[in-house]
């Protein structure tokens, strides 16, 4: 059995979807960012400001390839985590990658929504919001759509209609293969 794997920008929802899809289908969660986190005891903040992007994103492939070969999980990424091909390969490799895809003022929302956003989301801190997340998603959207299996918008949807809808996928996936 395959992994689900939820890639998207920062505010599509794939932390607080990937936890109600881990609880209905019994599968161990991993959030890439969390494992990050405890594993340097740092924020993702300081881990940019003292070491810099490209170790972080060192950080991320390391944890990538140390679970993205298990099964029965549900693996959320970071929003960059896509940028390397290493992960794009090993995600792809033993999962099926959901595209959480939203527009920018429902991304803006998820994001002001969560507490102390900015120690999570050094990319989106400095200056407008609205531009910063326009501008990563102009760089990514065509690596998210190339690697998805699937594309789930999350606009006007609940996490779990959202989770509900993954869910239908992956089991027809499974069935069929």
């Amino acid at each position: 059995m395959k992994n689900i794997v939820l890639i998207g920008m920062s505010g599509a929802g794939k932390t607080v979807v990937g936890k109600c899809i881990s609880k209905k289908m019994d599968f161990k969660f991993i959030d890439t960012d969390d494992i990050i986190l405890k594993y340097t005891g740092k924020t993702i903040e300081d881990i940019f400001k003292y070491n810099g992007e490209d170790y972080f994103r060192q950080l991320e492939s390391q944890v990538i390839l140390k679970y993205c070969l298990g099964d029965k999980m549900v693996i959320s990424t970071g929003g960059g985590a896509i940028l390397k091909d290493i992960n794009r390969k090993m995600l792809k490799k033993n999962g099926i990658l959901f595209f959480l895809d939203g527009s920018i003022e429902v991304l803006i929302s998820n994001i002001k929504a969560s507490p102390s956003w900015e120690k999570n989301r050094p990319l989106l801190k400095e200056g407008d919001l609205y531009n910063n997340i326009n501008r990563i998603l102009k760089d990514r959207y065509k690596i998210y759509q190339q690697i998805a299996d699937y594309i789930i918008s999350i606009d006007n949807k609940s996490i779990e209609e959202i989770a509900n809808e993954i869910i239908i996928i992956f089991k027809q996936y499974s069935y069929c293969s």
